[in-house]
């Protein structure tokens, strides 16, 4: 594993620690004002979330399948080509994307423990299979699948690209 991947993993380490950890400081501070702010005015007037609500958004399948199609047609696109800075550009959007899947499992993991200090409720890993799916295929995308791996193959890279653009249409028929 290179020293670039090893990063990674501390990078995704730490994001899902400190929003699991943000998470549910700010589910406690909800819950704090609702039971003892709400007879100030300013704080009676906010909006608070109903914070059980919030993950189902964010797990939502169908914005990582989007992604990773998009993702996928795009690098298709650019094996045709021959650019530096597209190469880099979907490097990056890859390892970004690997964080923000990061984040918001952690974010779950933050309401999840909320949720089980405060109602004693059942973990349920409904929405986490689609983030886990769409995490291991940033994954690949950043890594063993990124435009320098495939750029490897040489003219092969031309027959690739053409899987890529007409794998992408049948992600997006996986949800």
């Amino acid at each position: 594993m290179s020293q670039e991947n090893i990063e990674l993993i501390k990078v995704w380490v730490a994001t899902a620690l400190v929003f699991a950890v943000g998470t549910l400081v700010m589910l406690y501070v909800i819950l704090l004002l609702r039971r003892y702010g709400g007879d100030l005015s300013l704080i009676g007037n906010l909006p608070l979330a109903s914070p059980p609500g919030m993950v189902p958004l964010l797990a939502d399948p169908r914005l990582f399948v989007i992604l990773v199609a998009a993702h996928v047609s795009a690098s298709g696109v650019a094996l045709l080509l021959a650019s530096q800075t597209i190469d880099l550009a979907l490097l990056i959007a890859a390892k970004a994307m690997t964080v923000l899947i990061v984040a918001l499992l952690g974010c779950w993991a933050g309401q999840t423990a909320y949720e089980q200090l405060t109602d004693g409720a059942a973990i349920s890993t409904a929405g986490l299979l689609p983030m886990a799916i769409a995490l291991a295929a940033f994954a690949a995308l950043s890594t063993i699948l990124s435009m320098a791996s495939l750029r490897a193959l040489g003219n092969l890279r031309f027959l690739v690209a053409i899987a890529a653009i007409l794998a992408a249409p049948m992600i997006l028929n996986a949800v």
